[in-house]
């Protein structure tokens, strides 16, 4: 018994080494949700990474000046990263918000680990955050599925498309502006829609 606590002892002594000679992670440094910033004709325009759809979105509770965007990471739906919205200056104006596909400079590989399947990205769906002095690209993978439809009617549809509508109606009250009847996504999935 003695012999087994001796073991026991000088394990917990190597483990604690170990751990001693591992590198600290850094504190205090964030990933940034952006992978580009770029100035074109006088305007800041920001573009996000690649994300699956929104987590959460309203006015910061701490500062009501700030419009907060959760999304959920593409790989793993559990990782959230966030960006704020700032309430506009004299200078600048809220032009609206936007919908889009572009095509990615590089290919981009998902893969599914619930469903064991890998596919290829080679366009992405965005939602553009218009300002006078810039924009938010947001670019979601969540949102091919508006554009598809035999997705009509399945429950994730219905709950992204209202999350949407929602998200219209919540920032255009922040910035005080007149959203039209129906809101902008419906218009642009019936444009789109194959």
């Amino acid at each position: 018994m003695t012999a087994l606590l001796e073991r026991l002892k000088q394990k917990q002594k190597e483990l604690k080494l170990d751990a001693d000679n591992k590198p600290k992670a850094k504190k205090g440094k964030k990933a940034t949700v952006f992978s580009k910033i770029e100035e074109f004709k006088g305007r800041k325009i920001y573009h996000t990474k690649i994300f699956n759809d929104f987590y959460t979105f309203g006015i910061s509770k701490n500062e009501p000046t700030k419009f907060f965007i959760s999304l959920r990471g593409i790989f793993n739906i559990e990782d959230i990263s966030m960006f704020h919205l700032f309430s506009v200056r004299e200078d600048d104006e809220f032009m609206g918000i936007y919908y889009g596909i572009r095509k990615l400079d590089k290919a981009f590989i998902v893969k599914n680990f619930n469903k064991k399947e890998t596919y290829t990205l080679r366009k992405c769906e965005y939602i553009e955050f218009r300002f006078k002095k810039g924009s938010v690209f947001c670019y979601l993978n969540g949102l091919h599925i508006l554009l598809k439809k035999d997705r009509v009617n399945s429950p994730y549809y219905n709950t992204l498309l209202n999350i949407i509508l929602e998200l219209e109606t919540e920032l255009y009250a922040f910035y005080s502006k007149k959203l039209s009847k129906g809101g902008i996504i419906p218009e642009w999935i019936k444009k789109r829609q194959k």
